[in-house]
Parts: structure tokens; sequence; C-alpha cells
């Protein structure tokens, strides 16, 4: 009897990386033959939620999949929060939240073999326990660890808090044998995930925080690089800014300012004021001043004026991030924001949008064009680039790219940096 055969679409965040990851060896292990390529009986997508867009992309993905003949699984933060809608798309026969992964493939099994569509999306409830699902082989070069999962923020734009449910954390003792593992598999570096990672231990009642599990990670043996995800500017205290003292943290943070306006942070829900932001980044360059920092940006946020985006420009100058992400608001269904007054409109979206990606992009060049003449250790990825070349990136977040053999992939490979370009650095190998 040949073999079922499964693929996987993943959308989104890192987070949705490593749960991928789980569910295809949950599926590999119950007998499925992975197709990345071609067609394939199920085709499982994790979704995405965050803006309109994302989620267009997920019901296009699943129609894209339907049409190949394929049955449908569809998980993650999308049905979460729009199940309905998810179901009645073609070629869906399983609809799942984010909650009861470890029962995913029983779910596909019934499903593909009664032909009944089933609906399974777990409410989130208070004091929701953490699931495990550890990952044996990540599929990517740098290999995804996730901590925790969850906020309680609920900033007045955002859908996640909804989708995600309350923050609750994986103990530290599953987070310390994943890692082991992982090392032990050959990974070299480790990048720590969640939903909302500054909340780390604040769920259990416990004192361990997330510079708890940076510094006991940092003593597991052979780990050579520790890079943590995105972060709540409102998290990054002191005790986190000294592991960037450790030789195995990376020097790049991820921090999401979202506006340089004070008057649009309050209206935001964010925690946190421009004066802040600047501390902090402050406080971390003090420590690392080679930090790659990269960050978030909302604009045409409801009410926000000229002279709001004005002092967001000011503010991303000033600070000079080494990397834009630059999101238009996109009113989410459910979210405070949805019914904000003050509508922007498309064309000032448009308009403020371009302007500040430009502004990102003078500000990548800038930041790549200090490595010029440095010597630089990049892991290596699996993929080349377009142009057949080796790529990786730096311990600050500097993609390079270089000539090489294909043994190299995997491994740190030292290069000095030769030119440099919006998008990273070409490189000399040494």
């Amino acid at each position: 009897m040949a073999k079922k055969t499964v693929a996987f679409r993943t959308i989104g965040c890192k987070q949705n990386q490593y749960d991928t990851d789980f569910l295809k060896e949950a599926f590999l292990k119950r007998g499925y033959e992975l197709r990345e390529e071609g067609p394939a009986d199920l085709v499982v997508i994790n979704t995405c939620a965050v803006t309109a867009k994302s989620a267009a992309k997920c019901r296009q993905a699943i129609r894209s999949a339907a049409r190949t003949g394929a049955k449908v699984l569809v998980t993650g933060c999308y049905p979460q929060v729009a199940a309905d809608e998810v179901k009645d798309l073609p070629g869906v026969i399983v609809v799942s939240g984010v909650r009861g992964r470890s029962g995913l493939v029983d779910l596909a099994e019934e499903a593909l073999s009664t032909g009944k569509t089933i609906v399974d999306v777990k409410p989130h409830e208070k004091g929701e326990e953490f699931e495990e699902t550890p990952v044996e082989k990540p599929s990517l070069t740098r290999a995804f660890l996730k901590i925790q999962e969850g906020c309680g923020d609920f900033c007045t734009y955002c859908i996640v808090p909804y989708a995600r449910g309350p923050s609750r954390s994986r103990s530290l003792e599953s987070i310390l044998e994943e890692a082991k593992n992982l090392v032990e598999k050959g990974y070299r570096e480790i990048v720590l995930t969640g939903t909302h990672l500054g909340l780390y231990g604040k769920d259990s009642g416990q004192k361990l925080r997330l510079s708890d599990v940076v510094k006991r990670l940092s003593e597991v043996e052979g780990l050579v690089r520790l890079r943590l995800s995105s972060l709540e500017p409102h998290d990054v205290a002191d005790d986190l800014i000294d592991c960037l003292r450790l030789p195995q943290v990376c020097h790049h943070l991820h921090l999401p300012l979202q506006s340089g306006s004070d008057r649009i942070l309050r209206m935001m829900g964010r925690r946190y004021d421009v004066r802040g932001f600047l501390s902090t980044v402050e406080k971390c360059r003090t420590v690392a001043p080679d930090l790659g920092l990269t960050t978030d940006i909302i604009v045409g946020f409801p009410g926000e004026t000229v002279e709001d985006f004005r002092d967001t420009l000011k503010v991303v100058r000033e600070v000079s991030f080494s990397r834009l992400h630059v999101f238009k608001f996109s009113a989410r269904p459910g979210t405070p924001a949805y019914r904000f007054p003050g509508k922007v409109r498309e064309q000032d979206k448009e308009e403020r949008s371009r302007e500040l990606i430009s502004l990102g992009r003078e500000l990548s060049l800038e930041f790549h064009r200090k490595h010029i003449g440095r010597t630089l250790e990049v892991l290596v990825e699996d993929s080349r680039s377009e142009g057949g070349l080796l790529q990786g990136l730096t311990r600050n977040y500097v993609r390079c790219w270089f000539s090489g053999p294909d043994e190299l992939k995997g491994n740190l490979v030292s290069v000095v940096g030769r030119k440099a370009t919006k998008e990273g650095l070409a490189c000399d190998r040494i």
C-alpha cells in the first residue's frame, strides 16, 4: 500500500516555523511521506492573522492547495480567530487553531477516512498551560526553540492575544533538554522564539525570567550562538541587557518601535514612550557597540497626522536601525483600533510607507558599510543565493555572500566584508 503524502506551507512568524517543524516530524512518525514539491494527498497550512494581508495570503494558499486536488488541514492563528470563514474554503477537511497540535495527525487521519470536515478550535482559557511540542531536527540551519506562547498586552491594533491566548511558559528543564539535543545534532545557533518572549516566567509564579533562561542556555556545552527573536521594548531590563556580555549571545535585537509619536504610542496601548525606548537602545549599545537593531513600524494608524509621522522619521534616524519592517495599518475586526475614528487615507499610508522604506534602506546600507574591511563570523546556510554564492548571517544579523564549496554549509566561516549593499555584504572568505 502506497504511503500517504503530505506537504506543508508556513505563513507568518518564527514561532510558526517551529510549530511546522513539530508537525512535519509528527506526520513522518506516522508513516507519511513528505513532499517538498509536487502534488500531495494532504497539505498542512500553518497560518497567520496579524494583518488583513496575511489572512488573505492564507486564503490564497488554501485555494491553491485545493486546486491540486489535495485535502487541506488548516492550523494556526487564522482559524483560531475565524474558524467559520476557514471551514467554508474549498478542500478544507480539518480546521484547528493553536491548541492541541499534538493531536493533529489523528484529526487528519479521521477526516481522510470519513470524508467529513472536522472543526476543532479550542478556545483559550485562564491558566492554560504551555503545550510541549519538541522538535528533534529543525528544517533550517539555525534551530528555533520555542519557550513561551501567548500575550497579555492587548495593544489596541493587535489580534495576536486573541489568537495565541494568555502567556504560558515552558519549563526550564524542558528548554535545556531540547537545547542539548539540538547541539548534539550539530546545530551551532539556537534562536529563542515565543509570542511575547519578555513575559517568560511571569505566568508560572516562579522567579525565573528570560534572563535566567539565557544564562542557563549559555552554559550548554557546545552551543556557539544564542539569538533572541522579537522583544517588547519595555521588557528589556538591565538583567537582560547584561546578557549581551555573554559570548554566546548574539548582538542583535528586534525591538518593535511601531511609532515615534508618544501620542500614537498611547493610542496603540504600547507600554513605553519614545524617551524610554531611546534610553533602552543607549544602554544596549553601551554593552554591545556593534549591535544590529531591527524594528517594526506601523504607518497610518487611526489619527496619525503628518506631524506624528515626521516624529517617527526623526526617531528612526536618531536610533539608526539596521533594518526596518514597515507595515501599513490593517484594521483587525475584534480589536479596539478597528473602531477608532480618524482613518488615514490609503494614499497617505502608501506614501508614508514608501518614505519610511526608503529611509530604512539608507540606514541598512549605512550599517553594512561599517563592516567593510572587518573580519566577520558567518554561519553558512543550507541554501545558496540566486547568484550561486554561499550565504549566512553574522552575529549582529548582517547577511553575507561569498564563494565556497558546499562542505561549508552549516559551519562557521570567517570572512572579510568587501562591498556593502542595502541587503548585506559581499565578502571574501579568509
